[in-house]
C-alpha cells in the first residue's frame, strides 16, 4: 500500500522565501541559501512517523515541489489552512477524478467538516494521530468511514517525525520541533484553543531530546504556540536542552521576560529569538501586558529585559479590532519602533471560522466574504467598527512601510544591534530584505520567489482573473 500526504502551497505566508531573504543566508552556515520555503510543516511528517512500516509514504509539500497528480499512491491525504481550503478541495477533486481515494484533515476541516465532506472520501475532525492507524486499516479492508472524530492527542509516542521524507535542503530553516500543544488564552480571533484545546499537553522530555538529537541542522525553531505556557515544564525542558549545541527560536508570551530564572534557562539552552504576540495596545480586555494603567511601562520593560539577554524579538500585532482606530494603530507602530523590536508583523484581523470573532461578526451581519481564500490575514473580510475597510488596509500598509522604512530600520537596530557581529549583520540583512520587499510590493499580491514551482493556487487565480 502507498500513501501520499500533501500540503498545498500558501503564497501569503512566510513559508515562501523571497530572494532578498537569501542574502542573510550567505552570512550563516545554518541558513540554506537555495531554499524555496522558510520552514517545513511537521504535521505530515508526524503522521508519516506513526504510519505502519509496511505502508510506503510520500510527502509532497507544494511550497518546494509541484504536486504529482500521476503518483501511484492508493490513498491521498491532504491538509490545509482556511485560506487554502479552496485549493485543497481542488486538489482533492482532481485526485478523485483520477480514481484515487482522498482523506481531508486539518484545522479548517475540523471546523467545517460538512463542507469538506463533499470533496473527500473521508474527513478527520480533530487531531489525526489517534485515528490514523484505524483509518488506514479501514481503507485496507475497503471499509473507509466518511468521518473520523479524534480526541485530543496526549502527545506521547509519535517518536521522531519522518523528516527524511521532506526535501530538507529546500528550507531556509529545516529543523522544526514540537514539544507541546494547546493554549489557555482563548483569544477571540484565534483558533488554537478551539482546535488544540485550552489546556497544555506535552511530549515527554526524553522524546523531545531524542528528536533534537536526530537533527542535522542545529538551528531549531520550536513550533509550539507558547513555549513557556507551563512554567515548570518549560524550565525542565530548557535545562534538559542546555549543552546540546542548539541555537533556537520559538513562540512565547511576554511573561517570559518577567521571569528571570526561566529566561536565563532559555538563553542557556540556546534561545536566540522569540515571537511574541503583543496583539493590540488598544483593547482593555487583553491582559498580556498587565493592567490598563501600566501596560506601556511593562511593554518597554519586557523588551529591554529580552534585549539584555541578546534575545531577538519578533512582535506580532493584530489590526482591526473593534477597539482600534486609525490613530491607535499609528501609535502601535511608533511604540513598536521605540521599543527597538527586531522584527514586527502587522496582520489584518481575520475572523477564522470556529472562532468567537467569526461567530460574533456572523451574528452581527458584519462578514463580507464567503470565499475562504480571502481569509489570509491580508484581506479585510468584515466590516470594521471604527474605520472602513480601505482605512484599515491603508493602516496596515503604512505600518509595514514605516516600521521597515530605510529611515526606521537603522534607528531601531543601532540601539540594540549595531552591525559589529555576524549575528547582528544577519538581523540587519533580514530587516533590509523585508524593507526591500515592503517597498517593492505595494499590492496584496503574494510575494513570489523565482525558483518556486507554480502552485495550484496560482493556476486557480489565473483562471478567475
Amino acid at each position: 500500500m502507498k500513501v501520499a500526504l500533501i500540503s498545498p502551497n500558501n503564497p501569503y505566508n512566510i513559508f515562501r522565501v523571497p530572494e532578498m531573504f537569501k542574502v542573510a543566508a550567505r552570512l550563516s552556515p545554518w541558513m540554506q541559501v537555495h531554499a524555496r520555503a522558510a520552514f517545513p510543516g511537521l504535521n505530515l511528517a508526524i503522521i508519516a512517523a506513526i504510519t505502519p512500516p509496511d505502508i510506503e509514504v510520500r510527502i509532497i509539500d507544494e511550497s518546494v515541489e509541484p504536486i504529482d497528480f500521476d503518483c501511484d499512491a492508493d490513498l491521498i491525504g491532504i491538509t490545509g489552512m482556511t485560506n487554502m481550503a479552496p485549493v485543497a478541495y481542488r486538489i482533492a477533486d482532481e485526485f478523485r477524478r483520477r480514481g484515487k481515494k482522498v482523506v481531508l484533515g486539518g484545522v479548517h476541516v475540523t471546523v467545517c467538516a460538512d463542507e469538506a465532506q463533499a470533496h473527500a472520501d473521508a474527513v478527520v475532525v480533530g487531531e489525526a494521530e489517534p485515528v490514523w492507524r484505524e483509518l488506514l486499516q479501514d481503507f485496507q479492508r475497503g471499509e473507509l468511514k466518511p468521518r473520523y472524530r479524534a480526541p485530543l492527542f496526549d502527545m506521547k509516542g509519535y517518536g521522531v517525525p519522518r523528516r527524511d521524507l521532506l526535501k530538507q535542503e529546500m528550507y531556509l530553516f529545516p529543523s522544526t520541533v514540537e514539544t507541546g500543544r494547546g493554549c489557555p488564552f482563548d483569544c477571540d480571533f484565534c483558533s488554537v484553543s478551539r482546535t488544540a484545546g485550552r489546556s497544555y499537553r506535552f511530549r515527554p522530555t526524553e522524546e523531545v531530546l531524542e528528536d533534537v538529537a536526530s537533527l542535522k541542522n542545529r538551528w531549531v525553531f520550536f513550533v509550539d504556540d507558547i513555549i513557556n505556557g507551563h512554567r515548570q515544564h518549560a524550565l525542565q525542558l530548557f535545562r534538559a536542552l542546555k549543552g546540546k549545541g542548539l541555537k533556537w527560536a520559538g513562540q512565547a508570551t511576554v511573561m517570559i521576560a518577567r521571569d528571570e530564572e526561566l529566561l536565563d534557562a532559555a538563553v542557556e539552552a540556546g534561545c536566540r529569538g522569540l515571537f511574541i504576540g503583543f496583539e493590540t495596545f488598544s483593547s482593555p480586555n487583553f491582559k498580556k501586558l498587565g493592567k490598563p494603567d501600566n501596560w506601556r511601562a511593562r511593554f518597554f520593560e519586557a523588551c529591554e529585559a529580552l534585549h539584555k539577554k541578546n534575545v531577538a524579538i519578533w512582535g506580532g500585532f493584530v489590526f482591526g479590532l473593534d477597539t482600534d482606530t486609525v490613530d491607535s494603530l499609528r501609535e502601535t507602530v511608533k511604540l513598536a519602533a521605540a521599543a527597538h523590536l527586531d522584527f514586527a508583523q502587522f496582520s489584518r484581523l481575520t475572523p477564522l471560522p470556529g472562532t468567537a470573532q467569526w461567530k460574533q461578526f456572523n451574528a452581527e451581519g458584519r462578514l463580507t466574504e464567503t470565499d475562504w481564500s480571502k481569509y489570509n490575514f491580508q484581506s479585510v473580510c468584515y466590516v470594521p467598527k471604527q474605520m472602513n475597510a480601505d482605512e484599515l488596509n491603508r493602516a496596515v500598509t503604512e505600518a509595514w512601510r514605516e516600521f521597515y522604512s530605510f529611515r526606521t530600520v537603522p534607528r531601531r537596530l543601532m540601539a540594540t544591534r549595531p552591525p559589529v557581529t555576524k549575528g547582528n549583520l544577519i538581523l540587519w540583512a533580514l530587516n533590509l530584505g523585508i524593507s526591500r520587499i515592503v517597498q517593492q510590493y505595494r499590492s496584496k499580491e503574494p510575494v513570489r520567489s523565482s525558483n518556486q514551482p507554480a502552485s495550484v493556487f496560482e493556476k486557480m487565480s489565473r483562471e478567475t482573473a
